[in-house]
């Protein structure tokens, strides 16, 4: 039996469809800022309850219809007793929808272990926003291309090979560009069992097969750290190959099909084929195929993988000496910033007196207060912390 299902994903989403302030004070801060704006804030709230009315009147409870029907529910004016109550049913519901998430994810660990280290690795980060950018049938056995750039593995791209597939069931067709969000994987008598839930378009998509298998491939640390400083589109073809790490294997990976590339030069040679760029074109030859790319739409830097992680923020992980912790935690330049919080994570006994020091120091703003949470619920739990630090961060521990 799944534990996941679209059944569960849509009942969660409805729970979620009406969110109100928690608190007096939450009520109190965004009426403010709506008068500073010069908003009508109740006509707004007004009108976002009525658009989504008729979901609600679906999943509430009863007790909750006279509010909706009186337009109150998202009003300040609501009784403090009914939006406890409310946020109470919103909170069951999504720890409902954790536990189902929770046991997935434990059939899904289960199952692995009857697996390739490959899929182990794969399912070692998470599937959830990744994109299907390619499908391929091959007689009994589907391959399915997923690309990562817009979600949380480092894998930047994976071959998912289901072998001897038994059954396929969905109530959307399989199409290249749909959103994965959820997965679950089981152990079957007959071998495994994979679901999927889909957005663009909402869908449920359950495959049966003998085996599975997977291959992936990585960003250049290089690609990852032009991205992420807005420079890669300022960036030739030439100047990026040129800074590749030469000790590394390198493919070219497209919408179409993933080869070795034997060399770079002023284009790139690939086994059994080659590649031309147009000044608006990219042309690859793959013997009789031929196969082309708009360059408006498509950066070649971006078709470049290899088969190695490198850590783009490796020198972030280096540490600082003690003796420069203080400054460069409290300074402005970002890297040194990282590099000292993170020396301090990893050696919170010997850095005591320096981390309750720079506490003591720092300020909390609406930008730094998510990592100082972190921070200080990490040295808390490892009893680093003076009292007069705790009962300074009090509100941020637990």
């Amino acid at each position: 039996m799944w534990n996941l299902s679209k059944q569960a994903k849509e009942k969660f989403a409805k729970c979620n469809t009406l969110p109100i302030p928690e608190t007096d004070e939450e009520w109190e801060m965004t009426l403010n800022e709506a008068k500073e704006e010069g908003a009508d804030l109740l006509s707004q709230l007004q009108e976002e309850l009525e658009e989504v009315k008729a979901a609600l009147l679906q999943i509430v409870p009863t007790r909750f219809i006279p509010y909706i029907e009186n337009g109150t529910l998202n009003q300040p004016s609501l009784p403090k007793s009914v939006r406890d109550d409310y946020l109470q049913w919103m909170r069951e519901a999504d720890k409902e929808f954790e536990q189902v998430l929770d046991a997935a994810y434990e059939q899904t660990e289960k199952a692995i272990s009857f697996l390739s280290t490959e899929i182990q690795d794969m399912f070692a980060e998470s599937l959830h926003d990744s994109i299907i950018e390619r499908i391929k049938r091959d007689g009994n056995s589907l391959h399915l291309y997923i690309n990562t750039d817009s979600g949380f593995s480092s894998k930047a791209l994976i071959h998912l090979m289901f072998e001897d597939v038994i059954s396929e069931e969905s109530d959307e067709p399989l199409e290249v560009g749909q959103w994965i969000i959820y997965n679950e994987l089981q152990k079957t008598e007959e071998g495994f069992a994979f679901r999927v839930l889909f957005e663009c378009p909402d869908a449920q998509w359950t495959i049966a097969m003998r085996n599975m298998d997977a291959q992936y491939y990585y960003r250049p640390a290089l690609y990852t750290i032009l991205n992420i400083e807005d420079k890669l589109a300022q960036t030739t073809f030439e100047e990026y190959t040129q800074q590749l790490n030469p000790d590394l294997r390198y493919w070219l990976c497209t919408p179409h099909f993933i080869r070795p590339i034997k060399s770079f030069s002023d284009t790139i040679t690939l086994e059994n084929g080659k590649v031309e760029f147009n000044p608006d074109k990219i042309v690859v030859s793959l013997g009789d195929q031929l196969f082309t790319y708009e360059m408006e739409e498509n950066n070649p830097i971006s078709f470049i993988y290899t088969d190695k992680y490198e850590d783009p923020y490796a020198q972030l992980n280096e540490p600082l000496p003690f003796e420069k912790i203080e400054v460069a935690a409290l300074g402005k330049d970002l890297e040194l910033q990282v590099r000292a919080w993170n020396t301090m994570y990893a050696n919170p006994e010997e850095l005591t007196d320096i981390i309750n020091h720079i506490f003591s120091k720092l300020e909390i703003t609406e930008e730094n207060e998510m990592l100082v949470t972190v921070y200080v619920n990490h040295f808390y739990q490892n009893g680093v912390l003076s009292e007069v630090i705790v009962e300074k961060y009090r509100s941020l521990i637990g």
